[in-house]
């Protein structure tokens, strides 16, 4: 495997950790007394992270 290949593999690992916390914050109480502001802020990084995600995984498909 090529150098730039297992740096988008663990970006990929690092941003599905990262994603799952925010899920897991959105599920919180802490966030359902946030302002809307923060709320939506929050909820469209999530929209987008899971949009990166999906990028990643399918560049890593193209490794094969």
């Amino acid at each position: 495997m090529k150098e730039y290949q297992e740096r988008i593999i663990k970006e990929k690992e690092e941003l599905q950790i990262k994603y799952e916390k925010l899920v897991d914050f959105l599920l919180s109480d802490i966030f359902k007394n946030l302002d809307t502001t923060n709320k939506f802020l929050l909820e469209t990084q999530l929209d987008i992270m899971s949009i990166y995600l999906k990028i990643l995984r399918d560049r890593i498909s193209l490794f094969s």
